[in-house]
């Protein structure tokens, strides 16, 4: 658990980050939603001000929950076990996907070809 203790806070850091992003496209909305006045001689604009102190509330609220550094730990642990496939095996497995999508993609194209000709064909 200790050993996690980098990753886990950075995974919070992130998302703390990700939650100002998206606090600030609201405050920003809501803020023009209401027209309130945005004043010109600060340097920072209060809706970047507002966010910011609520992604640093939900960084906060991440690194003090019990629940949720439990949870952050197990899949963590989790992620450790899994087996990961080797370069040959994903280079392989992307070939074979790129082949069959291109199979599909010409046999849905003469389907459509064929069904184009035959409402050509039913309208005329």
């Amino acid at each position: 658990m200790q050993r996690n203790k980098k990753a886990v806070s950075l995974i919070y850091l992130a998302c703390g980050f990700i939650a100002w992003l998206l606090f600030r496209e609201i405050t920003q909305a809501g803020w023009i939603l209401l027209k309130l006045p945005l004043p010109v001689d600060w340097i920072v604009a209060p809706p970047d001000i507002v966010a910011a102190v609520l992604g640093i509330a939900v960084f906060v609220g991440l690194i003090r929950s019990e629940r949720v550094n439990i949870f952050t730990n197990e899949v963590i642990t989790e992620l450790a076990r899994v087996v990961w496939p080797n370069r040959k095996e994903t280079l392989l497995s992307t070939g074979v996907v790129s082949v069959l999508v291109g199979i599909c993609a010409i046999i849905l194209f003469t389907f459509d070809m064929i069904w184009g000709m035959l409402v050509k064909v039913f309208y005329q």
